[in-house]
């Protein structure tokens, strides 16, 4: 199997930069889309970064300039997670940030190596820049794992390879995710390039259910949901459990407010109905409109008068009959001018009334 070029993907997912990187470190390729990618992130205010991290290693020095990229964002706002490998120039990434890694992720250490070629005086330089990256790394190495450069110098006499366990006690990457990492057939070839020891199986792909959609890709869902690329399986379930916590929490505010939006419509039109502002039959139609528009529907039945009871302004006269407050000194003609039918009930209730108002409309004649 070919060994396939250096993958690199970018995106910003919540305000973090995200960065993928799978296969072979070439010279020339990794540095300059960090810095364009960090460019671009910086320019929108964004100083931190996760970087997914699955290499056999590659050019030293392309390694060493991708990582003070990376410091342009400050060492502590740079996380690592490691996928199958991080071998050789590799591992350089995880002594300058904090990093973590799945259980079955291998790491291995040796001597920085370069290609030399051209005449004396060419190789005495490159044997003296590679001389600065051995002690460079060897620095580097010293500090991570908390031992000398002798001990460093000992340890890497050949390629030193450590499964995660060992990797985290050594100091390597300080947290271990306990899944199992995916390897596809292109990681394979890497780890078969680079010499790993432990070599496993591409990762079978679970058979899709066509009667649901349960099975949806874990990468879907990461981006569906907003969530980094390095974001586990487990992180991805529980986001989905929020989410739907959320979404019941929502869904019973709002069936909450729409009942006391109800409630309220019902109160209000039933005391119109009691003013006679409205009759009972049109109930149905002022409460939608109050559901829909509680101010203007107030507003409009505030502004409504109720019928007026018949025996509003009606008080007793001297005889200790009704008469109309107003009307105490209305005569035959004023009540045939202005309420026939008030004299009608007049003639009913208080005939002597009437026949006094009879006779003081003589004696005007």
């Amino acid at each position: 199997m070919a060994v396939k070029r250096m993958k690199i993907e970018a995106s910003v997912i919540d305000g973090v930069l995200i960065l993928r990187v799978s296969g072979r470190i070439w010279q020339g390729e990794l540095a300059s889309t960090f810095k364009w990618e960090i460019d671009a992130a910086m320019a929108q205010k964004i100083t931190t970064a996760q970087l997914y991290l699955n290499t056999e290693g590659g050019s030293v020095f392309e390694a060493e300039e991708a990582i003070n990229e990376l410091l342009r964002l400050g060492e502590e706002n740079v996380n690592i997670t490691v996928g199958a490998l991080a071998a050789s120039a590799g591992t350089k990434f995880l002594c300058a940030f904090k990093a973590k890694c799945y259980k079955t992720s291998q790491f291995m250490i040796h001597k920085p190596l370069t290609y030399v070629q051209g005449n004396e005086d060419q190789v005495k330089a490159d044997l003296k820049a590679l001389g600065n990256i051995t002690n460079s790394y060897r620095t580097a190495y010293a500090k991570k794992f908390n031992k000398t450069e002798a001990q460093i110098d000992e340890l890497w006499k050949n390629d030193y390879w450590m499964d995660a366990k060992e990797a985290k006690e050594i100091g390597l990457i300080s947290e271990i995710i306990d899944e199992d990492v995916e390897v596809d057939e292109s990681t394979v070839a890497m780890m078969v390039a680079c010499g790993c020891p432990n070599i496993p199986k591409p990762t079978e792909k679970k058979a899709e259910n066509s009667n649901n959609n349960t099975n949806m890709d874990i990468n879907q869902l990461r981006s569906a949901l907003g969530m980094s690329a390095t974001a586990t399986e487990q992180e991805v379930l529980d986001r989905l459990a929020q989410n739907k916590t959320k979404a019941d929490q929502a869904a019973a505010t709002e069936a909450s407010a729409k009942e006391k939006s109800a409630q309220n419509a019902e109160t209000f039109v039933n005391k119109a109905i009691l003013d006679k502002k409205i009759t009972a039959d049109q109930k149905p139609i002022y409460v939608s409109l109050h559901i829909q528009d509680p101010a203007n529907t107030e507003a409009l039945l505030n502004g409504m008068k109720g019928v007026t009871a018949a025996s509003t302004g009606i008080q007793e006269n001297a005889t200790g009959k009704e008469v109309a407050t107003g009307r105490e000194n209305w005569g035959i003609d004023d009540y045939l001018k202005n309420d026939p039918q008030a004299l009608d009930a007049l003639i009913a209730s208080d005939p002597d009334a009437v026949k006094k108002m009879n006779a003081a409309y003589s004696l005007k004649k």
